[in-house]
């Protein structure tokens, strides 16, 4: 690491990365095991919860990486073991994230495929935990993938559209 890397705010840039994409880990997570659920549970209530016990997290419980080291790995309510999966996706995405920012520095392309890497993470991990892939990563990913077309104008889109066809 030089000196002119730290000077050009570069490292702020990806330290920032890697903390965004680990809070987005977290979230990845709670797709993951909602998503892959049967019956399909909503992402957004209720709030996150042990998955025991039921027990509502408080904030300081629900940082990313950091909670689970300090309890243990253990429900603070019923004491009963975390899987370790919640960490290593919050890490993982953070690395994801820093590592994009890293290579392509601020800009869309670091993010649009920081977020389609992220996408391929959760597709990876809910396959791999119930061996389907939910139409709201492959969705989403759509209208993301159309969406990050929008600035090489007709040509992307028609090319995102093209990969979108050609692909299902």
């Amino acid at each position: 690491m030089t000196i002119d890397f730290l000077r050009s705010g570069a490292l702020f840039v990806v330290v920032f990365a890697a903390l965004f994409g680990a809070a987005i880990g977290s979230f990845l997570n709670v797709c993951i095991l909602r998503w892959g659920a049967e019956p399909k549970q909503s992402v957004v209530r209720p709030p996150s919860r042990c998955p025991r016990c039921n027990r509502g997290l408080s904030w300081y419980e629900n940082i990313p990486v950091v909670s689970w080291i300090v309890l243990r790995g253990r429900c603070h309510g019923c004491g009963l073991p975390i899987s370790i999966q919640y960490p290593l996706v919050e890490l993982a995405t953070a690395i994801i994230w820093a590592w994009f920012a890293w290579r392509l520095g601020p800009t869309w392309a670091a993010l649009g495929s920081a977020i389609f890497a992220t996408l391929l993470l959760g597709i990876a991990m809910t396959d791999a935990r119930e061996y389907i892939i939910p139409n709201e990563f492959t969705y989403g990913g759509m209208a993301l993938g159309l969406l990050f077309s929008l600035p090489d104008g007709p040509a992307g889109l028609v090319a995102s559209l093209q990969g979108m066809i050609f692909g299902a």
